[in-house]
């Protein structure tokens, strides 16, 4: 089977959030259940994609763009699991961002995302690329299926391709001004409530659910949730049409990328039989944040995009008090700019115990995974999360508000029966961030129960083994779709 995975990041090479993550371990994956993987995605001006050994497989593709064409260069870096193919356009990639600055998306995304799609699909069809499956990711990439349908519907390679579509995150949607269908090439007939019109703008996201064979998102309690008036954010009406061909595969993590016995990037590996060794890893995050902290202080960590969705907002809401529980913080990430600069002010007022790095470094999110006592994930809306799945593979405790697929994978840690691998908070407010992590530190001070804790999540199984095979066989499913079948 040949799949043809397209996203707008892929980690390490481009990251925004979780979606880098998942965009290249599941085609690892795949890729080892013998798949062909081809990965699709935009070159952007980053280091880590300027150092990629890289070759030029086409010089000069016509891209047409409404009444005009312009040109992309491919590249191909081979990257053992899978290929990576790298669509190149320094009028839209040639930025140091993926989607825009603290300050806001850019403003042309529109058309910097309906090239990406055009260039991917011609790419495809000038170079004869026969594909099963051509898996899309969040509204970026949700023009493919929309394109294969109207602007491709006869040419013969498309023919018996099946489109999936990924929902990692339903409330970021790509809404843009009317006019932007024009860019598109398709007629004004497509612009209605009907179709790819929602509060009289253009909707990326809607033209991905109702135009690709089968759609899918990232945990069972996401899907529940987002077939809501509550969090469907104005789409839940046509998920609710197409429930029949929507399905949910919980996301797994790279089991040989994240592994504490072998991991390159922290400066003491260690396993559930020896975790002596994490408080190694614990002195050398505090180093890394320069924070004057006792090593039997209790650090928590924060990687995360700085935004409302994430729980910023309540984070802020209770920092003064957390910082009185006499704890420390390590925080990374970027985001809303007015998140940004509250943080940093809160490590001015705090200096030595609070840490921020501005910054989405994939080198130490495993530095904290390791060393930090507790990941603390507050997040309003929460998909499925990976950061508790990383923090559970390297013994680190998750605190979660119980959402989407943090509710999934957490279970409160309960001192009577001495069962469960994390905590909990169910309402959305500092007060309850507060209670919880009020409860974590209590175990934080015994010994013998804190072990335990972290030794039930260190057993969890999370890896992407479990979570591909169900791909594969949506993706026999939506074949099956595609050649008149009906899906069970």
């Amino acid at each position: 089977m040949r799949v043809i995975y397209v996203s707008a990041e892929v980690s390490p090479y481009a990251k925004s959030g979780e979606l880098a993550d998942v965009a290249n371990s599941l085609p690892r994956s795949l890729s080892t259940m013998g798949m062909d993987v081809m990965v699709f995605m935009p070159k952007y001006r980053l280091p880590e994609i300027e150092s990629l050994s890289k070759e030029i497989v086409m010089k000069s593709l016509p891209v047409p763009m409404g009444d005009q064409e312009f040109k992309a260069r491919i590249y191909k870096s081979e990257l053992g699991k899978y290929d990576l193919y790298l669509i190149d356009n320094p009028k839209y990639f040639m930025r140091e961002n993926i989607y825009g600055t603290g300050k806001g998306d850019y403003l042309d995304n529109d058309e910097r995302f309906i090239f990406f799609n055009r260039a991917v699909t011609e790419f495809l069809l000038e170079k004869n690329i026969q594909a099963d499956i051509i898996h899309c990711n969040n509204w970026p990439t949700a023009l493919i299926p929309l394109f294969l349908k109207t602007h491709y519907l006869n040419k013969g390679i498309f023919k018996n391709v099946a489109t999936v579509f990924t929902l990692h995150n339903i409330a970021y949607q790509g809404e843009f001004p009317p006019e932007t269908l024009t860019l598109t090439g398709l007629n004004w007939n497509y612009f209605s409530p009907m179709g790819l019109s929602l509060n009289g703008k253009f909707n990326f996201l809607k033209s991905g659910i109702m135009f690709a064979d089968v759609i899918n998102t990232v945990s069972s309690s996401y899907r529940r949730q987002i077939l809501t008036a509550k969090q469907g954010f104005g789409l839940e009406k046509i998920l609710k049409n197409r429930q029949d061909e929507f399905f949910s595969i919980r996301n797994g993590i790279d089991y040989e990328i994240w592994n504490p016995q072998t991991d390159p990037y922290i400066t003491a590996n260690y396993s559930l039989s020896n975790l002596k060794p994490k408080k190694t890893c614990k002195r050398d995050l505090l180093k890394e944040y320069s924070l004057s902290l006792s090593p039997q202080t209790p650090v928590i960590g924060v990687v995360s995009y700085m935004t409302s969705h994430k729980g910023f907002d309540v984070l802020l809401g209770a920092l003064d008090r957390l910082m009185k529980m006499k704890v420390g913080l390590v925080v990374m990430g970027r985001g809303d700019e007015a998140y940004e600069k509250q943080i940093q002010t809160a490590r001015k007022r705090y200096p030595g115990r609070i840490g921020v790095k501005l910054d989405m470094n994939s080198i130490l999110v495993h530095k904290i995974a390791a060393g930090a006592d507790i990941i603390l994930i507050p997040s309003r809306y929460e998909p499925c999360g990976l950061n508790q799945l990383y923090s559970f593979r390297y013994g680190t405790v998750p605190v979660v508000r119980a959402t989407g697929g943090l509710a999934e994978t957490v279970k409160p840690f309960c001192i009577k029966t001495r069962k469960g691998n994390g905590f909990v908070f169910k309402e959305y407010s500092p007060e309850a961030l507060l209670q919880a992590i009020k409860k974590t530190l209590e175990c934080y001070r015994k010994k013998d129960i804190w072990k335990e804790i972290m030794e039930a999540g260190l057993r969890e199984d999370f890896s992407w083994e479990r979570a591909a095979k169900r791909y594969f066989r949506l993706y026999e499913k939506t074949l099956e779709k595609k050649r008149g079948g009906i899906i069970g």
